[in-house]
């Protein structure tokens, strides 16, 4: 079972329990909204869209990005100590990372509005003044504007490497550019998880049909908890609409073996789900220009 948002008749997106191939509308008008609830609340209109009637069949139409409205996309960085390794390796500012590793505060970042985020099957991001953008599987908490977990998701959080290497003062164009955030489309619920501190996160990178990277990762090997990360992203700022929380990445690829368009990466977190996206180099929306 996963909260998603679906095409309705009207071709307007709303938002809706899925259930095997059968979609159950929710009494709100879209992901936003709902996310303004408290955890129970949420639960508690899951049950009566459930248990309601039949449902609607899915049909053949593609979910679309799983979250709408205000509702934003964070970033955790760091927060593996295979990040601090290869962050340390990559950049001449290693001591940045390994101080970042071991203080009190975690490292957080705006990643993506919602407009912008990328879904399974949709192409996704390569930045073209970069060498080495790499992909990077992490679990995403979805939490509600009452800083609760209502669920999880699968997020690919691509980095312009070679960008951030040069300068962690550059971080903001290394994470923020056309078709840099990608999510699974269906959220899983927070409750129908068992051990979420404890999950297997899997990415494979097909190029040419062949595979020439694939890794795994445990979120038991993360050095902060989500309380704690949740606790940070929420002092002192507020959420509206809710908010996604990327939680980092145990996965990296070898330096100097960037992503190329065409490549196909997919990431699997056991019990959340998989994500599947073909990079493609970002433009500019035509008529747009850099001065």
């Amino acid at each position: 079972m996963k909260l998603v948002r679906y095409l309705g008749d009207t071709g307007r997106a709303r938002a809706a329990v899925l259930d095997g191939d059968v979609v159950h509308p929710l009494p709100v008008p879209d992901m936003a909204t709902l996310l303004r609830y408290r955890v129970a609340e949420i639960r508690e209109l899951i049950d009566r869209a459930t248990t309601a009637g039949a449902g609607l069949s899915l049909g053949e139409a593609p979910l679309p990005a799983p979250i709408d409205g205000r509702t934003e996309v964070w970033g955790a960085g760091v927060t593996y100590l295979r990040s601090r390794s290869a962050r340390v390796e990559e950049s001449p500012y290693g001591l940045v990372y390994e101080d970042v590793y071991d203080a009190a505060r975690p490292e957080l970042f705006f990643k993506s509005a919602a407009w912008r985020v990328r879904t399974d099957g949709e192409p996704a991001g390569i930045r073209p003044d970069c060498d080495d953008t790499v992909p990077e599987p992490e679990l995403a908490l979805v939490l509600n504007r009452h800083a609760e977990i209502v669920g999880a998701l699968v997020c690919n959080d691509l980095t312009a490497r070679g960008i951030e290497a040069e300068n962690p003062i550059y971080l903001p164009q290394a994470k923020l550019y056309q078709g840099s955030c990608a999510l699974s489309a269906g959220i899983v619920p927070w409750w129908a998880i068992a051990t979420p501190e404890d999950l297997s996160v899997a990415m494979e990178i097909r190029r040419n049909g062949a595979v020439v990277f694939s890794g795994e990762a445990r979120t038991s090997t993360m050095k902060r908890t989500y309380t704690e990360l949740v606790e940070w992203l929420f002092r002192p700022d507020e959420f509206p609409d809710g908010v996604v929380l990327s939680t980092g990445t145990g996965i990296v690829p070898p330096l100097g073996d960037g992503l190329r368009p065409g490549d196909v990466v997919t990431v699997s977190i056991d019990q959340v789900g998989t994500l599947t996206n073909t990079m493609t180099e970002a433009r500019p929306l035509a008529g747009g220009s850099a001065s």
